[in-house]
């Protein structure tokens, strides 16, 4: 039996018996005028609108999904990073979820690593409707997996080869090249990539790939000195492995973070070694926009644009539920630098007086943009 949401009058519930009985017709000619699954005569409709109106019927959400064979959920996969969900992971859960209620959808998430049992419950047993998927790598069988199921699904993220399904990323690669490049206009020349776990990067984690490749294609057209550490993602380890640079004796005079979970550890580290941010060291970063006001000094940072690639994502994943025909589409974020105090130009260099940036005490708050500051939607 379909229950009511509840009647606008009185205080008892209404069912599809109750408006049938009104109406004059069976409980299935009700239930198949609710789904739209069998035509009606233009009388009965007139009947069964007049029932509905009068007991202020509404189906309620399984009810109305159970009949048009959905669930009205998003599935949510996204297996964490390391020990625990990143602070971008959650943030991303939490606007999913409030943009999907926005469309009448609820959400599901899922942060097991155990791939199979994930796709048994929710995509065999169709609990969900759609699926967005979190922390793609360049070979991710879930993007596979889901077309097979002919399972409709939104990346936040992408694989090698991008067709045939929507994703929306932001431009790893262009990121980091611009982030070579502003230390390099600061005359920079030996710069360090934090980037995430080295067992994420093995494994093909795109946003390490991609931000890797992009930073040593900058080091050798701008003719700059370029290593790579990889860090896990916490500030411990950030810390360790700031530690360890410096106890190499290394030459570096300028960091760039791609894992920003690493910046507490490596602000540490070299305020404890006596090297001073950003006289002796610049530091620029990929960051949780909460994280460049808490540092000191201020963070240069591209800020993690969480919201709107949880709203692209969803109104993606939306428009493919509406509408299994529609064609894939993809959106390449191309994220702003804005410059603070972290960087300043490298100790003992000279400094055109075209190129000059403020004092390192200064306050600073200006964009560079990556190849543009406007994001591209395509389709195919």
């Amino acid at each position: 039996m379909v229950q009511a949401d509840g009647p606008r009058h009185g205080s008892s519930r209404v069912s599809m018996r109750d408006i049938a009985r009104q109406a004059g017709v069976s409980p299935a000619t009700v239930s198949a005028f609710l789904s739209g699954k069998r035509p009606v005569s233009l009388a009965t409709r007139a009947r069964l609108e007049a029932a509905i109106k009068m007991h202020g019927y509404r189906a309620n959400a399984s009810a109305r999904a159970l009949a048009h064979g959905r669930t009205n959920t998003i599935g949510l996969l996204i297996p964490p990073q390391g020990s625990s969900l990143s602070s971008f992971a959650v943030d991303f859960i939490a606007c999913v979820v409030q943009d999907a209620q926005g469309a009448d959808y609820d959400g599901l998430v899922s942060t097991s690593l155990e791939e199979r049992q994930v796709f048994a419950r929710l995509i065999e047993e169709q609990r969900v409707d759609g699926v967005i998927l979190l922390e793609v790598s360049l070979a991710d069988q879930r993007v596979e997996r889901l077309q097979a199921a002919g399972v409709p699904f939104v990346a936040v993220g992408r694989t090698a080869h991008t067709d045939g399904y929507t994703w929306v990323d932001i431009d790893f690669e262009a990121l980091a090249r611009a982030f070579v490049r502003h230390l390099a206009d600061l005359r920079h020349r030996d710069i360090v990539l934090f980037n995430t776990e080295e067992k994420l990067y093995a494994r093909g984690f795109g946003p390490a790939r991609r931000a890797q490749d992009g930073f040593f294609q900058a080091c050798k057209e701008l003719g700059v000195a370029g290593r790579v550490v990889y860090s896990e993602v916490n500030p411990e380890s950030g810390l360790r492995v700031t530690q360890d640079l410096i106890s190499e004796g290394g030459d570096f005079t300028a960091i760039a973070v791609i894992n920003d979970h690493a910046l507490w550890g490596i602000y540490q580290a070299l305020a404890s070694a006596g090297r001073r941010v950003p006289q002796d060291v610049s530091i620029i970063a990929l960051a949780d926009s909460r994280w460049p006001e808490a540092l000191s000094p201020r963070l240069t940072a591209a800020h993690h644009p969480v919201e709107e690639m949880a709203a692209e994502a969803v109104r993606f994943l939306v428009r493919l539920l509406e509408d299994r025909a529609h064609p894939p589409v993809s959106r390449l974020l191309q994220l702003p630098i804005i410059l603070r105090e972290s960087t300043a130009a490298a100790p003992f260099a000279p400094y055109a007086a075209d190129r000059a940036l403020d004092d390192p005490g200064a306050s600073r708050d200006r964009s560079v943009v990556t190849q543009g500051h406007e994001a591209h939607e395509r389709a195919g």
